[in-house]
This record gives C-alpha cells, sequence and structure tokens, in this order.
C-alpha cells in the first residue's frame, strides 16, 4: 500500500470516529448540522457504533496495508455516494442535508481509486 492511500484512510477513520462519537453522544449536534430530525434515539446509537466500527477498520487498513479492509472502506465511501446522490437527485433529501456528506465521500472515493 502506498503512503498516499495509508494517509486517506487515516483521514476516513477521523472522519468517521468523529460522526459516530457525535452520533452517539450527542445526536442533537448532529441534528443540527444535518439539518433534519433524528426521530429514532436507538437507532442513532446503533447508527453510531456502526461508523465508529468502520473508523476501526479504516484505520486497520491503514495499519496493517490490508488490502480487503481498504476495499471495506472503498465499498462504505461508494456506497454513500450512491445512496446520498440518489436522495438528493429524487427530493428524498435537499443539499443541505445530502450535499456535503456526498460531496465528502465523493472525494474519498475518487482518492481511494485513484492512490490504489
Amino acid at each position: 500500500m502506498n503512503s498516499r492511500l495509508r494517509i486517506t484512510l487515516y483521514v476516513i477513520a477521523v472522519y468517521l470516529a468523529l460522526l459516530g462519537i457525535v452520533f452517539l453522544f450527542a445526536p442533537g449536534v448532529m441534528e443540527t448540522v444535518m439539518q433534519a430530525k433524528l426521530a429514532d434515539a436507538a437507532l442513532n446509537m446503533l447508527y453510531g457504533q456502526v461508523v465508529l466500527t468502520f473508523a476501526y477498520v479504516a484505520y486497520m487498513a491503514a495499519q496493517t496495508g490490508e488490502s480487503h479492509l481498504s476495499r471495506a472502506v472503498l465499498a462504505l465511501t461508494a456506497g454513500h455516494v450512491v445512496i446520498l446522490g440518489y436522495q438528493l437527485f429524487t427530493g428524498m433529501q435537499g443539499f443541505p442535508q445530502a450535499g456535503p456528506p456526498l460531496i465528502i465521500n465523493l472525494i474519498f472515493t475518487v482518492l481511494q481509486f485513484l492512490f490504489r
């Protein structure tokens, strides 16, 4: 694994860890950032835990250079691009809700492809 991909994976790990921590411990902040009501507190905690798990996977991929793990992170970011793009273009979510995470995940996906 080259150093550019390793750095990208570390950045993704930090981004996902911050998101997971905020979902887990400060869902009100997440509502403000996303400009959307988070209806289910139990589901928010579960989502926070899942995001933290993927942060750990990205960290492990960067640490070990394991290609299977880095592909899992690529699948995560690419999947977010597809789902958020769908939500944005069908009107399910507005740009304030779907746009920023779409752009961030698109950048992460492109960087992972370029540095592979």
